[in-house]
């Protein structure tokens, strides 16, 4: 059976706003996995200058005391492993729900 010019018409509009779609989940999901990226590159920085930090205590001969002079390097490392799991979370989400439309267009 041919289909008619309103068909065709239609249908190749329904493909374009199913890949404008797609595109738009793949960008956020671009945005999000740059911004995981980001996350743990400021992780590993943090991660240096902590290991510098205790590296330079210890041979100017200070005894290190964790509690006190670490626990800012301990903070900023729990904040970004947060941060970390939220955009991770964020991401799992974003696939999932591409995946959903996926299985609902079929």
């Amino acid at each position: 059976m041919m289909r008619t010019k309103e068909e065709l018409t239609q249908a190749i509009r329904t493909q374009f706003v199913n890949v404008r779609e797609r595109g738009r989940i793949l960008a956020q999901a671009l945005k999000v996995r740059a911004d995981i990226a980001a996350t743990r590159r400021r992780l590993r920085l943090t991660f240096a200058d902590l290991g510098e930090t205790v590296y330079t205590m210890l041979t100017a001969g200070e005894v290190v005391d964790l509690a006190e002079n670490l626990s800012e390097f301990k903070l900023r490392v729990e904040g970004l492993k947060a941060e970390l799991r939220q955009r991770e979370e964020a991401l799992k989400l974003i696939m999932d729900g591409e995946a959903e439309e996926e299985e609902a267009a079929e």
